[in-house]
C-alpha cells in the first residue's frame, strides 16, 4: 500500500479495486502474511497499524489518479469538473465515466460502462497509474484489461462485488492465481531460429476451449509466403464482474443525475457549456478528417482550399456531405485566384487552418439550430451533441435561416450559400445521396464529377452572379506572399519526403497491407515537450495501387542520428470520438493515437479565439477573397509603412 499499489482506480467499485491493485503487487512470498476481510461497508488490509499520513497521502494519490483518468479519457473536463463527478459517482470510476457521457449526450441507449478492452480506456488507466505514482503502471492496466478464462472468474465473484462475503485466505490464492494466468500471456506464442537461417521452430500454447485458440493464416506478397499466427486469448475482464449490477445502474444515474441536475443549467460561458463546446469540435474536426479520407488525390488537391475556405458543415444533409457539397458549390460559382496548377497541390502544414472552418462552422449549426427554436446557447449545443451535429431532419429550414447560420459562420458568399442551401428540394437530394454516401469508402473522381455536373446545370441560378471583391495588395505584401510561399514549398516537399520514408517502413513491417503513398498532410506541429527535433503529423495516405481505400494515419518524425526513437508511422480509427481539446486558450493540434505517451503533448496555446489572424496561412493559399484576409494585409502594409518611417527618422 505505501508503495502506491493500493490505489482505487480500476473498473470495479472502488473497494474491489483497492483490494486488487494490492494483490497484484505483492510479492510472492508475502501473499500469505496477510489476512483479508470484507464487509459489505469496506473492505482492508489487516496488519500494522499505518500512520494516518500514510492513509491520507494514499487517499490524495487514488483521488488524483482518478481526476486524471477521466480528465484524459475525455479531453474535454477540467480537473474540477472531473472531481464534482467521482464525487457524485462515490468515487466510482466506471459509473463517473457514464455520468459523463449522460451529460454529453454521448450514451448509447443503454448505458455502456467503459471497455477494458479499448486503447482509448487502457490509455487512460496507464496514465491515472502513473499519476499516482504506481511504481508499475502496465501491471496496473494488464490487471484490468487481460481477457481471464471465465469459469475462474466467476470464482472471484462472490468476494468482488457490493455486498459479497467476507474475503479468506484462499480468496487471495484464487486472485493470485488469475494474475498468475494474466502475466503468463507473454509466453503463449515463442520462436527460436535454427542455426544458419535453416528455419524457425514456434512454440504455441495449448489453451483449453475456453482459454483461448492460436489462429493459422497463410498469404502471399511479393512472390514470398507469409505465415501468420495469432494468439486470440478468450475470457472475460475482472470488469464483467458488475454485470450483475447492470439493473442498478439506471437507478443509480437518475439519483445522480437527480442530486445536480440544478448545477447543469448555467450561462454560456460555464464550464459545463465549454464541455459541450469542446466535444462538438472534436467531432467537427474528426468530419473533416472523414472528408480527406474519402476523396481521391486528384479532386483533393483540386478542393483543398476551397473546404478550408468555405466548406462548412451545415445544410440539408449529413455533415460530411455537406462540407463536400458546399465546397464544390463554392469552386464552380466562386473560383479562388490560382497562380498555376502547382498551386492546387496544398498540405496543411500548420494546425489553425482547419481549426477556423471548424469554429465557423460550428457557429453556423448554433445560429441555425437556435433559428428553427427559442433555446439557449447550451440547449442548442445539447441539441448538436445529442444528433452528431446532423440536422438532415429538421430541413423545412426557410432560405432566410440558412442566410442567419451562412452569416453568423462568415461564409465569405453567406447570401448565395443561403440561397443555395434553400434550393436543394428533396428530389435533388435524392439524387445526390448516392453519389455522397459515407459508407462507400473512398469516392472515385467520375462520381465527383457528377456532383460538380449537377450543381452546375441545375443550381446556376441560385448564384449571385457578382465577382467577389478581391484584396488589392501592396507590394510589400506581394513580396511576403511570395516570401511565404516559398517557405510552404520546402517545407511541404520535406515532410512528405519524411512520410515516404515511413510509410516504406511501415509496409515492411505490415506486409499484408496494402502499400501507401501520401495524399495529403492534414496538419503538422513541431513537438516542444522533447529535447529532440520531432513533428507530429496527420496524413491520408493511397494505396498504391488505388484499388484500397484511403487510410488516416499518424506519423511521428523523429530528426535526429540517434536510432533510440526512430520515425514511425502507425493508422488512425475515427470511430472512436475519443479526446478532443479545444478551448479559448487551448485548441486540438492534430489526432493522437489511444496513448497516454502523448496525453501531455496534444494541448497547444493559442484557442479558436486567434483563429481569425492568420495571415501567413492565408498568404499560403492565397485568401484574397476574404474580408478579414483584406483587413490583415492592409494592415500589414500599414504597420510595414509605419516601420519604414519610424527607421527613416
Amino acid at each position: 500500500m505505501r508503495s502506491g499499489g493500493g490505489i482505487c482506480v480500476g473498473l470495479l467499485d472502488p473497494v474491489s479495486n483497492i483490494i486488487l491493485n494490492t494483490i497484484s503487487v505483492l510479492p510472492p512470498r508475502d501473499s500469505r502474511r496477510y489476512n483479508l476481510r470484507k464487509t459489505p461497508e469496506r473492505k482492508r488490509l489487516a496488519g500494522a497499524v499505518q500512520p494516518d499520513y500514510v492513509w491520507s497521502g494514499i487517499g490524495r494519490l487514488s483521488c488524483h489518479s482518478l481526476v486524471q483518468f477521466l480528465v484524459s479519457y475525455f479531453g474535454c473536463l477540467t480537473d474540477e469538473q472531473a472531481a464534482r463527478y467521482l464525487h457524485w459517482a462515490r468515487a466510482d470510476l466506471a459509473l463517473a465515466v457514464l455520468l459523463v457521457e449522460h451529460d454529453l449526450y454521448a450514451a448509447a441507449a443503454e448505458p455502456q460502462l467503459p471497455d477494458p478492452a479499448s486503447d482509448r480506456t487502457q490509455a487512460a488507466l496507464k496514465r491515472a497509474a502513473t499519476c499516482a505514482r504506481h511504481h508499475a503502471p502496465d501491471v496496473l492496466v494488464r490487471l484490468h484489461t487481460s481477457p481471464l478464462p471465465r469459469n475462474q472468474l466467476l470464482a472471484a465473484a462472490p468476494f468482488l462485488s457490493p455486498g459479497g462475503r467476507n474475503l479468506t485466505l484462499d480468496d487471495v490464492n484464487t486472485v493470485i492465481q488469475l494474475l498468475r494466468y494474466q502475466e503468463t500471456a507473454s509466453l503463449d506464442f515463442q520462436f527460436n531460429l535454427l542455426p544458419h537461417g535453416k528455419g524457425v521452430v514456434v512454440y504455441g500454447r495449448d489453451f483449453s476451449a475456453d482459454e483461448g485458440k492460436l489462429i493459422h493464416t497463410t498469404s502471399s506478397v511479393n512472390n514470398f509466403g507469409v505465415f501468420t499466427i495469432m494468439v486470440e486469448r478468450h475470457g472475460d475482464r475482472f470488469a464483467s464482474l458488475r454485470g450483475k449490477q447492470s439493473s442498478s445502474i439506471s437507478t443509480f444515474l437518475e439519483n445522480a443525475y437527480q442530486g445536480r441536475s440544478s448545477l447543469k443549467s448555467c450561462g454560456d460561458a460555464c464550464e459545463y457549456t465549454e464541455s459541450l463546446r469542446m466535444r462538438l469540435h472534436g467531432m467537427i474536426h474528426a468530419f473533416y478528417l472523414k472528408v480527406f479520407t474519402m476523396l481521391p488525390s486528384d479532386a483533393l488537391r483540386g478542393l483543398m482550399r476551397y473546404i478550408l475556405f468555405a466548406g462548412h458543415c451545415y445544410g440539408p444533409m449529413d455533415p460530411v456531405s455537406n462540407i463536400i457539397i458546399n465546397s464544390i458549390w463554392h469552386s464552380v460559382f466562386f473560383p479562388l485566384p490560382s497562380a498555376g496548377s502547382e498551386s492546387q497541390a496544398y498540405d496543411i502544414l500548420d494546425t489553425l487552418s482547419m481549426l477556423r472552418v471548424e469554429v465557423r462552422s460550428l457557429n453556423g449549426l448554433i445560429a441555425l439550430v437556435k433559428a428553427n427554436s427559442d433555446c439557449s446557447m447550451q440547449q442548442a449545443m445539447e441539441y448538436l451533441c445529442s444528433n452528431s451535429c446532423h440536422m438532415s431532419q429538421d430541413m423545412s429550414t426557410p432560405h432566410c435561416r440558412f442566410h442567419t447560420a451562412a452569416e453568423a459562420a462568415q461564409h465569405p458568399q453567406y447570401a448565395a450559400l443561403g440561397s443555395f442551401l434553400s434550393f436543394l428540394t428533396p428530389h435533388m437530394l435524392a439524387n445526390l445521396r448516392p453519389f455522397l454516401s459515407i459508407n462507400n469508402g473512398t469516392h472515385s473522381s467520375e462520381t465527383l464529377h457528377q456532383v460538380r455536373f449537377i450543381l452546375a446545370n441545375e443550381l446556376r441560378q441560385t448564384a449571385v452572379q457578382l465577382p467577389p471583391k478581391e484584396a488589392q495588395l501592396c507590394k510589400v505584401a506581394k513580396d511576403a506572399l511570395l516570401i511565404k510561399r516559398s517557405e510552404y514549398k520546402n517545407m511541404r516537399l520535406f515532410i512528405r519526403s519524411e512520410l515516404a520514408q515511413v510509410l516504406k517502413k511501415y509496409a515492411s513491417e505490415h506486409p499484408q497491407e496494402p502499400k501507401y503513398e501520401p495524399s495529403v498532410i492534414c496538419g503538422v506541429v513541431e513537438s516542444y515537450y522533447s529535447d529532440k527535433d520531432s513533428y507530429h503529423v496527420n496524413f491520408v495516405a493511397a494505396s498504391e495501387s488505388g484499388d484500397d481505400d484511403n487510410q488516416l494515419f499518424f506519423a511521428e518524425l523523429n530528426l535526429t542520428c540517434d536510432q533510440s526513437k526512430p520515425s514511425f508511422c502507425i493508422r488512425l480509427c475515427l470511430t472512436d470520438m475519443g479526446r478532443c481539446y479545444y478551448g479559448q486558450t487551448s485548441s486540438i493540434k492534430i489526432m493522437y493515437p489511444a496513448s497516454s505517451d502523448y496525453f501531455e503533448t496534444d494541448i497547444t496555446s493559442y484557442g479558436i479565439k486567434h483563429t481569425e489572424r492568420m495571415l501567413d496561412a492565408d498568404f499560403v493559399f492565397d485568401f484574397r477573397r476574404d474580408e478579414q484576409f483584406a483587413k490583415d494585409a492592409a494592415k500589414y502594409c500599414e504597420d510595414w509603412k509605419a516601420f519604414l518611417e519610424l527607421d527613416v527618422v
